[in-house]
């Protein structure tokens, strides 16, 4: 006698309904197959896992560069970026399981941070006696954003107090996600805001630089009259650059990778032991890695929950985005400093995609990046603090 052939498991609460926190199932074949899992021939034989992975990174990577390539001819600032980063989410909402792997990811960090170094100069020395003051301002936005956030999610959209706190921290997600784990808040709400909250971060600054016409003249990298670097200068650059990118990487620093590069290049630069541009050529082919991998953190079967979770996500995002907005306009307006400068320095996080976006519109990446640094540390020290004291209160459970 043949055994029962054992029915089809349940649908999980992300497909369907169940408890919060229970892992996805999303997007699974019939039979319980996970996306990207090996597929079986007639012959019931499986595909070798490697032809399946090699080919998930494949389409992925050709997703980028189709959209890249799309945006930059259509003159959108640093549109291998975003283009790159809206082709991969679309590919990754309609089924398919995009992946770009750490060995890919990883050096490309590196890389754009040296990059993104070379366009540290002079004039960031003197805009630093500002910094102080302007780091005050982020922190006082950040408690404002968090706690207007917060109240849009949990006292109108009836999203519990944990959840609804966590999904409302601009940036430090492997921080939020972690925390999040702990006192166990949804973490599907949390993943789906915060990629949606990246997602039209770096679609709207690019297009706020062509309305402004800042960074028209140089889509992919700001253009600059010195000669090239030569081949001593250049080996030079990327040694020390990866030195920084791997002690600030083990020092957990969010993007430390490229946060490491680009310090180590802006001393280089700003001491004049190198004073020729890096080649320009492999740039753009690392933005549009940079932008799959941000694309990529939608996985198959989120478009189920982009109805239930997209509004309150995007209203949570104009909240942010409004406070942010105004100010950067005070500071630009107080302290002088260029108003697209201050607005992605104030933006609601994404702090490795907003430096390269400030380096290809040819404003001062470190002003950038301190102030993403600030606000990670700031958002580091009080997370678990804040989250254990916000789970024990009472609120609506769903």
């Amino acid at each position: 006698m043949r055994p029962a052939r054992r029915s089809a498991p349940a649908a999980s609460p992300i497909c369907g309904s169940a408890s919060r926190g229970a892992p996805t199932t999303c997007g699974r074949r019939p039979g319980g197959s996970p996306p990207g899992s090996p597929a079986r021939s007639s012959a019931g034989v499986a595909a070798s896992p490697v032809r399946v992975r090699a080919l998930r990174i494949s389409v992925t990577l050709l997703a980028g560069a189709a959209g890249g390539s799309l945006a930059s001819y259509a003159g959108l600032p640093a549109g291998t970026l975003s283009g790159s980063l809206l082709a991969v989410a679309i590919v990754s909402l309609a089924g398919f399981p995009t992946e770009v792997p750490n060995w890919l990811r990883l050096p490309v960090y590196l890389f754009l941070g040296i990059y993104a170094g070379t366009g540290v100069g002079p004039e960031t020395i003197v805009q630093m006696r500002t910094w102080p003051v302007s780091f005050a301002v982020v922190l006082a936005t950040l408690v404002v954003v968090v706690a207007m956030s917060y109240r849009w999610l949990n006292r109108w959209c009836g999203w519990d107090p944990i959840s609804a706190l966590l999904a409302a921290m601009p940036g430090s997600l492997a921080m939020v996600m972690a925390t999040a784990e702990s006192v166990n808040a949804d973490l599907r709400k949390i993943a789906v805001t915060q990629t949606v909250r990246l997602l039209i971060l770096i679609e709207i600054i690019p297009l706020l630089a062509l309305l402004t016409g800042v960074g028209t003249g140089a889509p992919d990298a700001p253009v600059h009259e010195t000669a090239t670097a030569d081949l001593h200068q250049v080996a030079m650059v990327f040694a020390l650059g990866a030195v920084g990118g791997i002690l600030l990487m083990r020092a957990r620093l969010p993007g430390g990778l490229m946060l490491g590069g680009l310090i180590a290049t802006a001393v280089l630069y700003l001491t004049s032991a190198v004073d020729g541009q890096l080649p320009p050529g492999l740039v753009a082919p690392a933005t549009v890695v940079l932008g799959a991998v941000a694309g990529s953190r939608f996985r198959p079967g989120d478009w189920q929950l982009l109805p239930r979770l997209g509004g309150p996500a995007i209203v949570a995002f104009a909240i942010g985005m409004g406070i942010s907005l105004a100010a950067a306009t005070l500071v630009t307006v107080t302290l002088g400093v260029g108003f697209i400068q201050a607005f992605m320095a104030f933006a609601p996080g994404a702090i490795e995609a907003l430096i390269i976006v400030a380096f290809a519109l040819d404003v001062d990446p470190a002003y950038v990046a301190a102030h993403h640094v600030v606000r990670f540390f700031a958002i580091s020290l009080t997370t678990p603090l804040i989250a254990k004291w916000v789970s024990k209160r009472p609120g609506p459970r769903g």
